[in-house]
């Protein structure tokens, strides 16, 4: 079977069991792979050249954590055919990297009021009216870009500002969960309802749905459908550098949020249950922290067990009577 039309057959399985952005990725690992082969056929596809192909990607500078992309996409796909009885290679030979840890960016408030004032809240640009409603509501609740995308304007309880979303990442565990968002954020998603009733009378919606449409004017294939995790991003990076800030996005907004929980007093559980995990190992990379709010934290707890040790001891190290 050709490797072009075994990609075709692999990702129409594969989306019957994970979400559409999973499958895209892994699609299009493929893909790439498929063009450097010229697209032999997949039962003559070697170890070696899969190796080779992971080597010149990490001299043109591919950093581990994106080759285990790689790596994960051709051992699902070669484990795929293996089971079917096709000769491939073994998928436990494509290798998995270790992989590299580094410490989250994590949002400010300074940098969230600084992007924000990138969506004027009296201007009457709906790209701006839905854009800082987005902003907002990110902020708020803490959730995913491609949760707060996948919104319909029915899922919106204004009256109690809440909404059940579709968890991302559930793994079956935490299929669903429920937002909550302030009160002038409430005030940002009505102004935006309104200024979204008025675009649908003089453009066609693809979407009648979705509460965030694209309203691009030059690009009229996606204008009116629902806006894509790939648009939001871009939105988010343009309006960061025009702030003068590093780029600022939804997973920079949950690590914020998920600090803010353990600094106030929460646990780890609240940061699962508030920022939809599905187990409590995805909580601890969110409430770990570095640098300055490490040594705050430290000084706060030494303090502490110093006054205790002298209220029990007292000044000079003898119990007291």
């Amino acid at each position: 079977m050709k490797f072009d039309d075994a990609i075709e057959k692999f990702t129409n399985w594969r989306q019957f069991k994970v979400c559409g952005e999973t499958v895209k990725r892994y699609d299009k690992v493929l893909r790439i792979f498929c063009l450097y082969l010229h697209n032999p056929d997949i039962e003559k596809i070697t170890v070696d050249q899969v190796l080779k192909y992971l080597g010149e990607m990490q001299t043109l500078g591919w950093k581990k954590n994106g080759l285990n992309i790689v790596c994960i996409g051709l051992r699902k796909f070669f484990e795929f055919y293996e089971m079917q009885g096709y000769k491939v290679i073994k998928a436990e030979l494509v290798p998995i990297l270790k992989k590299e840890f580094k410490l989250p960016r994590i949002a400010t408030e300074d940098g969230y009021d600084a992007l924000l004032e990138q969506f004027p809240a009296d201007s009457n640009d709906p790209h701006h009216i839905r854009n800082r409603a987005i902003a907002m509501l990110l902020w708020d609740t803490g959730a995913r870009n491609g949760e707060i995308l996948s919104l319909d304007v029915d899922d919106l309880n204004l009256e109690e500002r809440k909404a059940i979303i579709k968890t991302e990442k559930s793994r079956g565990r935490r299929p669903i969960r429920e937002i909550f968002w302030q009160e002038k954020t409430n005030k940002a998603l009505k102004n935006w309802i309104e200024k979204r009733k008025y675009l649908m009378n003089i453009m066609k919606f693809q979407d009648q749905n979705a509460l965030f449409i694209s309203i691009a004017t030059c690009n009229k294939s996606v204008r009116g459908g629902r806006l894509k995790v790939c648009g939001l991003a871009e939105i988010l990076r343009t309006a960061s550098n025009r702030a003068g800030i590093p780029t600022l996005n939804a997973h920079s907004m949950r690590h914020f949020m998920g600090r803010s929980i353990i600094e106030q007093g929460g646990s780890n559980s609240d940061v699962s249950n508030i920022l939809g995990h599905s187990s409590m190992d995805s909580s601890w990379i969110y409430t770990m922290m570095a640098g300055p709010q490490l040594q705050k934290r430290w000084s706060h707890f030494k303090e502490v067990a110093v006054k205790a040790v002298t209220v029990k001891t007292g000044r000079f190290g003898k119990m007291r009577i």
